[in-house]
């Protein structure tokens, strides 16, 4: 097992960047060092090291059999979670779980961990104790985030009695609990359904595209803008971000960061062999989009925004008792919720260009450039044609042998 630990392999696939060594450390010996395609990786002075095994104890790597959930027959419960306040859901990525999720925990004397945008779009991990400031937590944040030092403000919070909601990619959950070394009563765990995460690197020079494009600084960026596309319908699979006065919307098709992200492009090296990418949870509730809920609920209106939920602990449970008076639940199989998140049940594919891309961006092409020339697009019109002509089960069909043929 100890072969698969970064500081003795130093293979890339074998570090989620997760920070964990670095905070744990009683010597300040490790650092993380960014590399050329702006993953941070952890480097250790081993004239300062004491070999005390702190750093190989907290990675989750390694480590994620100490803090699987013992198996339960009654867990997982799987859910359908729409937020009651329509204001609320609008604003949100998917139904509003996070949301409900802040209300049904935060009655007094709490403290709340989420992922932020700081004024340069960096992602980072902060805290408030007011659940009135969790607007910037909401949506995604399609990049890695620094956790900073959230693991140790997590630890002094809980020690302080105070009751702590930390939220983030599964691999950040397994890090805080390992860090911890202990479970409490008064931190509850929450992850999301992770796809992948490129690096700030990597998002700032798409940030580049943009600013050259439209010669102004872009301002207020967002992932997961919902709007109303067609009759019915409303649709957050879109970015959005003001230049001047103007605000720009562009869909996965037409944004090039999107079109990259959705296709694999430019994960962080162990994304694509993610451990947490199964059913096999590590956070108390797992929060995901309920892709084909249409299938399962048919009668029902989710077409403004619909979560799933997964129920994995004891404290998730107790949650549940308190989300009905801030959103709509119904209970499904954990399997309807599973079946349409692929993450739910293997790592995403790593695009066949994956190699090419970086080429291109050290060889200085422009970030847009190096997506089309990965990623083909068909011109408009012809896309046009295609959408009309083919049927949607057809198309589905020819996703999916497509995506059979990329992973070989």
């Amino acid at each position: 097992m100890k072969n698969n630990f970064f500081l003795d392999s130093l293979i890339e696939e074998n570090c989620c960047g997760c920070q964990a060594c670095v905070l744990v450390c009683p010597t300040n010996c490790i650092k993380m060092i960014e590399n050329k395609r702006g993953f941070s990786y952890p480097e250790r002075d081993m004239i300062k090291c004491i070999d005390c095994g702190k750093c190989e104890r907290v990675c989750p790597i390694i480590n994620k059999e100490k803090i699987d959930y013992l198996p339960d027959s009654e867990l997982p419960k799987g859910y359908k979670a729409i937020y009651n306040d329509e204001t609320v859901l609008l604003k949100s990525a998917s139904g509003g779980a996070f949301s409900g999720i802040v209300e049904a925990f935060c009655d007094e004397n709490y403290v709340i961990f989420g992922v932020q945008f700081d004024k340069d779009f960096y992602a980072l991990h902060s805290y408030v104790e007011d659940k009135k400031e969790i607007g910037k937590y909401k949506k995604s944040k399609y990049l890695q985030s620094d956790v900073n030092k959230a693991y140790q403000e997590v630890e002094e919070f809980l020690k302080d009695n105070k009751k702590v909601l930390f939220s983030g990619t599964p691999c950040q959950v397994a890090a805080l609990r390992l860090y911890l070394s202990k479970d409490y009563d008064n931190l509850l765990c929450v992850d999301l359904v992770c796809r992948g995460v490129p690096s700030y690197k990597t998002f700032k020079d798409y940030l580049l595209y943009l600013q050259k494009k439209h010669n102004e600084p872009i301002k207020d960026f967002s992932f997961r803008e919902k709007i109303f596309k067609n009759p019915g319908f409303w649709n957050s699979r879109n970015i959005s971000y003001r230049v001047k006065d103007k605000t720009i919307i562009l869909d996965n098709i037409e944004d090039k960061y999107l079109k990259g992200f959705h296709k694999s492009l430019f994960y962080r090296p162990s994304c694509y062999e993610c451990q947490f990418a199964n059913e096999k949870r590590i956070s108390d509730i797992t929060m995901a989009d309920f892709w084909g809920c249409s299938k399962y609920f048919p009668n029902d209106n989710v077409h403004k925004g619909v979560s799933a939920l997964l129920i994995n602990s004891k404290k998730g449970l107790n949650i549940l008792e308190h989300l009905n008076e801030y959103m709509q639940m119904e209970q499904t199989s954990p399997f309807a919720i599973i079946d349409n998140n692929s993450q739910l049940r293997n790592p995403t594919y790593k695009h066949p260009k994956y190699e090419a891309f970086f080429s291109y961006i050290d060889r200085g092409l422009a970030f847009d450039k190096a997506v089309d020339r990965c990623i083909p697009t068909l011109p408009i019109f012809l896309r046009k044609v295609v959408n009309r002509i083919i049927p949607l089960k057809i198309k589905q069909n020819l996703l999916k042998l497509k995506k059979g043929f990329d992973k070989k």
